[in-house]
């Protein structure tokens, strides 16, 4: 199975080398990294060229979605994960990836577990496949980051493009109906690292919110039979605060 590993990029000179490295040090041959750069000012391109192995552009676009969107397109592989520019694959991680759709040939997407890495802390972070858990954001439960997921190229074809305007929440959209529509397993395993600076785009973003706003969005227009469910569960949840 060939993967693609798909790298939104906009002026990300300070750590893109750290994420194009765990890709180089996996233990997997039949793989492609694309990287979709937004007109980088910095060292980024420079960065870029140092390795010939990637496929890249450098052009302005509309933001991360559509330099997602952009890159699935230019991609061929039967297994999709995104790596933002500034995270980073545990080593052999594809190899268990790939492991576990080989044993469970009928699975989706695979779900792994994420260390979540600040200046002053590093957590274990381990998700959920349950779609009620996704749902209820609050608990925490839902994938952090791409690099803690891979799935079928069929799963991203059928669900359709990524918002282009919706810059924040985009993967919980996608998570949801991942959830909701296809086959999701957890497999026991660490697959990557989520750095956080404090400077990242999600860190300086209004999160609760954004994910708030993108899960009523989705159950009005996917499952609005399970908005009482979930009303019902935030408002518990914030009357134990």
């Amino acid at each position: 199975m060939k993967i693609s590993v798909l790298t939104p990029s906009f002026n990300s000179g300070r750590y893109i080398r750290r994420a194009i490295e765990s890709v180089l040090i996996q233990n997997y041959s039949n793989l492609e990294h694309i990287v979709v750069d937004g007109g980088s000012k910095d060292k980024t391109l420079s960065i870029l060229q140092e390795y010939p192995t990637i496929k890249y552009i450098s052009e302005k676009d509309s933001g991360q979605s559509d330099a997602m969107n952009k890159a699935f397109a230019m991609s061929s592989g039967d297994v999709i994960v995104y790596l933002n520019a500034d995270d980073e694959f545990e080593p052999d991680a594809f190899m268990k990836v790939i492991q576990a759709f080989k044993e469970h040939s009928s699975a989706d997407m695979v779900v792994g577990n994420l260390l979540y890495v600040t200046a002053n802390e590093r957590l274990l972070r381990i998700p959920s496949v349950k779609y009620h858990d996704a749902l209820q954001y609050w608990l925490n439960l839902f994938p952090n980051n791409p690099v803690s997921y891979f799935y079928k190229r069929q799963v991203q074809e059928k669900i359709g493009p990524f918002p282009i305007h919706e810059h924040f929440s985009m993967d919980i959209w996608f998570l949801l109906k991942t959830y909701r529509k296809f086959k999701v397993i957890k497999i026991d395993a660490l697959l990557g690292i989520y750095h956080s600076d404090g400077m990242n785009k999600t860190a300086t973003a209004n999160l609760g919110q954004n994910l708030h706003t993108a899960v009523k969005s989705h159950l009005r227009n996917d499952n609005p039979l399970m908005l009482l469910f979930f009303y019902f569960n935030f408002i518990k949840a914030r009357l134990k605060l």
